[in-house]
């Protein structure tokens, strides 16, 4: 058994994993992300992944101050100037680029292309160790910090561990912290479809309650829409 130290452990390489991981490496911390898998490259002609996600420009403004933003544009993202979300007849919101005097509400990026520029900024930063393909099992706590040990039996001691591994987080078990959770019983499909017309700038919501969700959501310039 190896024993590696480090001052920060991040558990998931995601999205949020990754990007906290690259914010703390860039203040200086070093970090160690242990991930399953590292992301597949990125394919232009690929279809789009029917996971993604509405990027504010809040969230816009810090990829672009970590250095990534460049390169999920250089793959593929689409910009959206308007937000609806509405629950029956008489309950709606919208949000208008326009009417806040902006120039967009922010894009909406495939989950996988967002964590592929990311995952590119971990590669090159000298802060940043990757332990991938690498799990999680065990998690030991002390008073100087934590304890990590891996399924290949490396052991790492870092200061702090932050669980970024999804709604069934190990290290939110392996740590004892308990959630409340409810079921909707409520299913849904994700769907591809191509538009005749390039879709517009804009994001639909209709949330029914006790019944399924639909989304509509414009993510290529090419004409490409995703459903839920």
């Amino acid at each position: 058994m190896t024993n590696q130290p480090t001052e920060i452990a991040i558990v998931g390489g995601g999205m949020v994993g990754g990007a906290l991981a690259l914010g703390l490496a860039q203040q200086g911390f070093t970090v160690m992300v242990i991930e399953h898998a590292a992301p597949a490259p990125f394919m232009a002609d690929s279809q789009p992944d029917v996971r993604i996600s509405a990027i504010s420009a809040a969230s816009v403004s810090l990829l672009k101050g970590q250095g990534v933003w460049e390169t999920v544009q250089g793959m593929r993202s689409h910009p959206y100037r308007r937000l609806e979300t509405w629950e029956w007849e008489n309950a709606q919101v919208v949000f208008d680029a326009a009417e806040l005097k902006l120039p967009l509400l922010g894009y909406m990026v495939e989950n996988n292309v967002l964590q592929q520029a990311l995952w590119q900024a971990l590669e090159a930063h000298p802060g940043v160790t990757l332990r991938v393909p690498a799990s999680l099992a065990a998690l030991h706590r002390h008073n100087d910090g934590c304890a990590l040990e891996l399924a290949d039996g490396e052991r790492i001691t870092p200061k702090l561990v932050i669980g970024a591994d999804g709604a069934n987080s190990q290290v939110r078990q392996m740590a004892g912290i308990g959630i409340h959770a409810w079921q909707y019983a409520q299913s849904c499909m994700l769907i591809t479809v191509k538009c005749e017309n390039a879709p517009r700038r804009q994001h639909l919501a209709a949330v029914y309650a006790n019944r399924a969700a639909r989304f509509f959501t414009a993510v290529r310039r090419l004409g490409v829409a995703g459903m839920v």
